[in-house]
């Protein structure tokens, strides 16, 4: 049976090069028909339902690095599960519980992981969220995110990252899985493995040595195990997500790459480097930019951390989290959260990557660095889902998935800091209105 179209009305940024502003969008079932003007779209497509957006429509968000049901299961612990959910009520309280215990009283029954999805989920799409790469899924976690699909719980598009540990027998591959497995809603992304510490605990792999602790930072795996790892994920055609933070590890990890790719190809199997934030150099833009790697960055974690960054590394830490230089170096850069350890609300994150502020510092810090609001929506709608794998989000355009958010406010025009204060009218996903943070009449 054919579907009806519904041809959508409003302030439309499209984030397509082509076509950056319209009036309008037609859409049926899971998938955007036409972008143009209201008049045009009404007369092309007669019988339509039409309706007509208050606010400003973006592509619906993608945070590429959220820990959804981490989120969902602190949420239960701290607010419980009855009743909607309070946005910022519930942000509030994921603030101030910081690095607690996701769940105190040991491993979660299967239930109580889908009631975590559900809850992480309904603050998710409240923030105009479509979409997640949840960063190091144990098995556990993905067997929940299985049921909660099952039973149709699922509505927010989740790719889920295999926890791998390096030297272990984990035969990820022998079933013949990989990543992109999976449907429209719940799919297998790239293996995630851990190359070096952090950068808030002075243990990312620099290449000049942390003035206090006098070390280069540590190294998790050692770079042939890693290298061994990474062509096998290659040639059976998954992609490697990689905790990197210090310039020491990135570049170790993209000369890995580099000898991988060489051997086995790796453009378009998402090869990332997430983090990636202290001290990369133009070499390491340069060479990600040839090979295809995206990076998949965290504002938050700049905004949380970027005092401290300061305080142990002085001037070397003006320019950390550099977005503005790898974009220009030509890499794909995703943006996300890290959440629920820093904060996972997208309109933070939008803020921080155009103003450079830092929590507990007067001045921007690195300003050479910040975005135009146009490049920082970029993050999180076409860099985040080029990082999900799904060239088909992130842009509103015929023929891309019909996942759309609408903002009391142009993310890409206002003033940034309109953005902390601006609410999520509407949040649909496959053309269906899913979640929403205040009424839009």
């Amino acid at each position: 049976m054919q579907v009806r179209p519904t041809v959508f009305t409003g302030d439309v940024v499209t984030m397509d090069p082509a076509l950056p502003r319209a009036g309008a969008l037609a859409v049926a079932d899971d998938t955007i028909l036409a972008v143009g003007e209201a008049g045009a779209l009404t007369e092309a497509f007669p019988g339509a339902r039409v309706e007509e957006l208050e606010g400003t429509v973006v592509p619906g968000l993608v945070d590429s690095h959220l820990h959804l049901q981490w989120t969902g299961l602190k949420l239960l612990r701290l607010l419980g599960s009855a009743g909607p959910l309070d946005v910022d009520e519930a942000l509030a309280a994921l603030d101030a519980d910081g690095d607690a215990a996701v769940w105190p009283d040991g491993e979660p029954t299967l239930d109580e992981r889908v009631a975590a999805i559900a809850r992480g989920q309904e603050l998710a799409l409240a923030l105009g969220l479509t979409g997640v790469v949840d960063p190091a899924v144990t098995p556990p976690e993905l067997v929940g995110y299985v049921e909660a699909r099952r039973r149709g719980v699922l509505t927010l598009r989740v790719v889920a990252m295999p926890h791998v540990l390096p030297g272990a027998d984990h035969r990820f591959d022998a079933l013949g899985l990989r990543t992109g497995f999976g449907d429209d809603v719940l799919r297998l992304g790239p293996v995630k493995i851990y190359y070096d510490g952090q950068g808030r605990a002075g243990t990312a792999l620099l290449r000049a040595p942390w003035p206090a602790s006098g070390t280069h930072g540590v190294r998790l795996v050692d770079q042939e195990t890693f290298r061994r790892l990474a062509l096998r994920c290659a040639r059976a055609r998954w992609g490697v997500g990689v905790h990197v933070v210090g310039g020491a590890g990135i570049g170790e990890v993209l000369e890995a790459f580099a000898a991988v790719d060489a051997a086995a190809p790796i453009a378009g199997l998402g090869f990332t480097l997430i983090h990636a934030y202290l001290e990369p150099t133009s070499e390491d833009m340069a060479l990600a930019a040839r090979l295809g790697v995206t990076v998949a960055a965290q504002p938050a974690i700049q905004w949380m951390n970027g005092g401290g960054l300061l305080d142990a590394l002085g001037d070397r830490a003006r320019d950390a989290a550099p977005l503005r230089d790898w974009l220009d170096a030509g890499v794909v850069v995703g943006g996300g959260s890290d959440g629920p350890y820093f904060p996972l609300d997208p309109r933070l994150g939008l803020y921080q990557a155009r103003t450079r502020r830092v929590r507990g510092a007067a001045d921007p810090v690195g300003p050479g660095q910040a975005l135009d609001g146009q490049a920082a929506l970029g993050l999180y709608t076409r860099g985040s889902a080029a990082v999900a794998g799904d060239a088909r989000r992130g842009v509103l355009a015929a023929g891309s998935r019909a996942d759309l958010a609408v903002w009391s406010v142009d993310p890409t025009a206002c003033a940034p800091d309109e953005l902390l204060g601006a609410r999520v009218l509407r949040t649909v996903v496959g053309g269906q209105t899913v979640g929403r943070m205040a009424s839009d009449g």
